[in-house]
């Protein structure tokens, strides 16, 4: 069987691409970058570079169309925020092969992250009090900036965002055309978490702590947690959605045990990382077998027909470490690591021999998501990445963390 990964750029595509290799798949990579993480792994049979979805909706998915014919692809996976121009034309490459993800209409309820705070209404976890605001005017009515972090209604990373500040920035005015929302600023702990989920169901998850982050924005040291809140809280969403795909959530955990959901990613996120091979590959099947078929599933084109899963059975999945039950695997404990950024910064705890301590304690302890005995060159070759992203930052003049995105990211705009 051949699956194609797109979004392969990033770590959770590397990965993805490493267990369906041992799974016994086909791994076909496509990317807009020329040199994707995962084009310098053994995991990836075949990489296709394709135009930017972006700048060409259209031709994006006529190129992954051709790719599919032409390399045998049953399987076609979104991996980042290609996933919202895929969704929007799902119906046509769902003639040429799978494709797993949900409605577009759906995605966008999540990304959205005023129309987010509305789904969460009744539920066990709930976003903080949240205010739309489409024009300066409103901000008057808000009082204390303080109180409230600020954030766009499309953003990722932490992108833009204004995290209680005393006062906003000069010329700071929401609009219809760039809304942003005011959500009620909650001090605790950052927790994330990850989920698969198939027809409302959740078959595969990763819960974290970041304890080590790029500012406010991305983390990149993974440190495991469970909480039940969160568990119920994924399950309670995917249910009332009847999901399909991959989705993804920050929390503050208030110092009483109180739970909030601030916002939704329904793509993969480093969560992944956290969850066992079994409980991935279940929706898929076997490399060398036919994709199983189940009744009243989603399929990727129009109308409610039999998705490419597997039905989910509540046998024992598999993990190659401890299991609190068999639906449930405990996440890995060695913490997945970004391993470069970590060895960039043994300060982080301050300049101190406590807090070298400290780092060098949790370095030694955690595994290298890029690392692996079988895929030696990844880190080497990665550095190919690295630089097409500074240079693509400096071309475009934009920080470092946009650029790796800036070409497949969705911000509402109306695609044709």
């Amino acid at each position: 069987m051949n699956v194609l990964l797109t979004g392969c750029r990033s770590y959770t595509a590397l990965d993805l691409a490493r267990r369906f290799r041992d799974s016994g798949w086909n791994v076909f990579a496509a990317d807009s970058v020329k040199f994707p993480v995962c084009r310098g792994s053994r995991a990836v049979k075949e990489f296709f570079h394709v135009p930017s979805p972006r700048e060409g909706c259209r031709e994006f998915i006529a190129a992954l169309a051709a790719i599919i014919r032409s390399a045998g692809i049953d399987l076609l996976l979104p991996t980042s925020e290609e996933i919202f121009y895929i969704a929007h034309g799902r119906e046509e490459l769902s003639r040429c092969c799978r494709v797993f993800c949900d409605d577009f209409e759906v995605l966008n309820s999540l990304h959205n992250k005023w129309a987010f705070s509305g789904l969460t209404e009744g539920m066990s976890a709930r976003t903080p009090e949240t205010k739309l605001l489409t024009s300066a005017a409103q901000l008057k009515e808000l009082g204390d900036p303080s109180a409230f972090a600020f954030k766009p209604v499309y953003s990722r990373f932490a992108s833009e965002a204004l995290l209680a500040p005393s006062r906003l920035p000069e010329g700071f005015a929401p609009s219809p055309d760039r809304p942003w929302i005011a959500q009620r600023y909650i001090r605790g702990l950052e927790l994330c978490s990850y989920h698969l989920a198939v027809d409302g169901e959740i078959v595969a998850y990763g819960s974290y702590e970041p304890s080590y982050r790029l500012g406010q924005a991305s983390g990149y040291y993974f440190k495991p947690v469970h909480r039940e809140k969160i568990d119920r809280f994924a399950a309670e969403l995917v249910r009332k959605l009847d999901f399909t795909g991959h989705v993804a959530f920050d929390y503050i955990e208030e110092k009483d045990g109180t739970l909030h959901v601030l916002e939704c990613n329904p793509r993969a996120t480093s969560g992944l990382h956290l969850a066992c091979t079994a409980g991935l590959m279940k929706p898929f099947g076997a490399g060398g077998e036919r994709l199983s078929e189940v009744t009243g599933g989603k399929l990727s084109a129009g109308g409610r027909t039999p998705l490419a899963a597997i039905r989910i059975s509540s046998g024992n999945p598999g993990s190659s470490g401890p299991q609190r039950n068999a639906r449930n695997p405990v996440p890995a404990e060695a913490p997945p690591m970004i391993g470069y950024a970590m060895l960039a910064n043994p300060f982080y705890h301050g300049f101190n021999p406590s807090g070298v301590g400290r780092w060098f304690n949790d370095f030694r302890h955690g595994r290298d998501v890029l690392f692996s005995r079988q895929d030696p060159w990844v880190p080497l070759l990665h550095t190919r990445s690295l630089a097409e992203t500074a240079l693509d930052s400096l071309c475009r003049r934009i920080p470092f963390k946009d650029a790796a995105t800036a070409d497949i990211e969705w911000d509402g705009e109306a695609l044709n």
